[in-house]
């Protein structure tokens, strides 16, 4: 049931891009891609700077270990919200309905509220069960960091650290600025964490400031990130003159947004696993091997991030352009774009893996000392998966155009479950390699699921007759 509604002729529901499907597809690719490239040589600076300042491994990989709880919460619980302002909000934009794409923008600041609030509260009361299982395991983490310069507790500083979650609430911003392909402000975005980080971590290495410094310059970039993304969005929508609307209107009501509820629940879930399967494993190696094997793990993640982020962001393009192909009910256009989107990505993963493994222990040598030596070979092995994930990535986005996330938390479902269980199996015998293992297994599972299924569901929807 769709409300009525009389439109001004003032809002503006105008697209930045004004190319078409191919064009608009390698333009904000390039844009975002350029933008992750650099951020991601950056991050790999800022470690190599903290390495080389804070006082040993353990100390680094606490340091890590901190922001990857962090960052495990925040994403765990968070809606997603995006996915639906974007699946939902075309089909408003192409009619130029702005009563409910209000309602839309303001039902997601609401969950975007709830689901920081949340997350907070989850990342603080669940450290105390971290500790618990870690004593169980028998891993060399300690209470407070090996610092000299504190005598705050482990625990402190999770606590005061995660409240920069509370900030996190991007979901609708990141949303508005996709829907109508401003790319640019989230290519500027992409940049904002990073360089501000970099730039502290220089500053804090100079002046010798330990793991509570470089704490709090890692909490600054965040919240800075987070901020910068928000106030462009009020701009954003300012300039498109929805903010008196937004205000106005009530809440999305089940009744005249049929599916919205479910799909966002569902996009939550598989979000959750998502982020299960993105951030457990630091977590898992904090567990089992504690924080100095961790140092070593962060390094080479990071390296293998340099695709995975290209992927993430690939995605945020590919995601408004299959939607619209959706909306549009083009479904060989959606399948051909889809498979030629994961032929790219696995191309380009390979050969980036390729490069790292011919290269990469040569460079990490120079920036690292040798209890980094493992690195190199890990992250080629990370890489691989990341590959293989990033063929399935594409095929992920047809789930939530073609309004079926649930078939997305099956699939994580049993790629979570493959490598958590590899994982813990292996790690007695093959150590720090297992999460390689563990990662190309699982993601192997996952790729060729997805594949197979969403195959099956573009065949089908294809089939039945359209209104």
């Amino acid at each position: 049931m769709r409300s009525t509604h009389i439109q001004p002729v003032d809002y503006d529901f105008s697209r930045a891009s004004k190319f078409g499907v191919r064009g608009r597809l390698l333009s904000n690719t390039g844009l975002l891609g350029g933008a992750r490239l650099l951020a991601a040589l950056m991050g790999v600076a800022t470690l190599i700077i903290t390495a080389k300042a804070l006082s040993n491994n353990v100390a680094f990989g606490t340091l890590l270990f901190i922001h990857a709880y962090m960052l495990f919460f925040s994403e765990v619980a968070s809606f997603h919200s995006w996915q639906a302002l974007i699946r939902f909000g075309s089909v408003e934009v192409k009619t130029k309905n702005a009563n409910r794409l209000s309602q839309l923008v303001k039902t997601g600041l609401l969950l975007d509220a709830l689901a920081a609030v949340l997350a907070f509260l989850a990342a603080v009361t669940c450290f105390s069960l971290f500790i618990w299982v870690s004593s169980l395991i028998g891993a060399e983490s300690a209470p407070k960091p090996t610092s000299a310069d504190t005598d705050v507790s482990l625990k402190q500083l999770i606590i005061l650290y995660c409240t920069v979650i509370l900030f996190r609430q991007t979901n609708v911003a990141v949303g508005i600025f996709r829907l109508f392909d401003k790319f640019s402000i989230l290519a500027v975005r992409a940049l904002v964490m990073p360089s501000v980080r970099l730039i502290g971590v220089v500053i804090a290495s100079h002046y010798g400031w330990g793991i509570v410094g470089f704490l709090c310059v890692w909490f600054a970039a965040s919240l800075l990130s987070y901020l910068v993304l928000q106030i462009f969005a009020v701009l954003e929508i300012h300039k498109r003159r929805f903010w008196p609307l937004i205000r106005r209107v009530k809440l999305c009501r089940p009744k005249e947004f049929q599916g919205l509820y479910p799909f966002i629940l569902k996009t939550n879930i598989d979000s959750t696993l998502n982020a299960l399967k993105m951030n457990f494993p630091s977590l898992a190696v904090m567990l089992v091997f504690g924080p100095a094997v961790l140092a070593v793990y962060r390094i080479a993640e990071e390296i293998s991030r340099l695709l995975s982020r290209g992927v993430a962001l690939f995605d945020q393009v590919l995601f408004p352009e299959l939607s619209r192909m959706a909306v549009d009910v083009d479904f060989k256009a959606l399948s051909r774009t889809t498979a030629r989107a994961a032929l790219g990505i696995g191309c380009i993963g390979f050969i980036i893996s390729a490069i790292v493994l011919m290269f990469g222990d040569t460079i990490l040598k120079i920036a690292f000392d040798e209890s980094f030596a493992d690195a190199p070979s890990l992250s080629v092995m990370l890489l691989v998966a990341s590959s293989l994930i990033g063929i399935a990535t594409p095929f992920y986005t047809v789930f939530y155009v073609l309004m079926r996330p649930g078939a997305a938390i099956w699939v994580r479902v049993v790629g979570a479950l493959s490598f958590i269980v590899l994982f813990f199996v292996m790690s007695e015998h093959f150590g720090l390699f297992s999460i390689g293992w563990a990662a190309i297994i699982g993601a192997a599972i996952e790729m060729m699921l997805v594949i197979v299924l969403t195959s099956w569901l573009t065949k089908k929807a294809g089939k039945l007759p359209q209104k």
